[in-house]
């Protein structure tokens, strides 16, 4: 049953993209790679009534994730490096386009 669940939502992501998703679905579809044998949605729904939003949810420390019934070590530290992984992307896009403006 959770196969197929996963299966589907690669296959919205690989179709539609992300902005099609509800914060829960995205939240799920990220844990697919740190929790791999178990339902995700109720952990996702977990998250966001503890943070509120997506954006805390990211923003959250280590420790207040692994809070959360379903979060591990590993998930609470893949879903922490998130943004910091987006700042480094962001930044070396920034390098990028000034470099090729000078």
């Amino acid at each position: 049953m959770h196969d197929e669940h996963r299966k589907r939502l690669r296959e919205r992501f690989i179709k539609e993209g992300i902005d099609s998703f509800e914060a829960h679905q995205i939240l799920e579809l990220m844990m697919f790679y740190t929790i791999p044998r178990k339902d995700t949605n109720e952990t996702a729904h977990l998250l966001l009534d503890k943070f509120g939003t997506f954006a805390n949810v990211l923003d959250a420390p280590v420790k207040e994730l692994m809070e959360v019934k379903g979060v591990g070590e590993n998930t609470a530290l893949f879903l922490n490096m998130i943004p910091q992984i987006m700042r480094k992307y962001e930044n070396s896009k920034l390098k990028v386009l000034t470099s090729i403006s000078s």
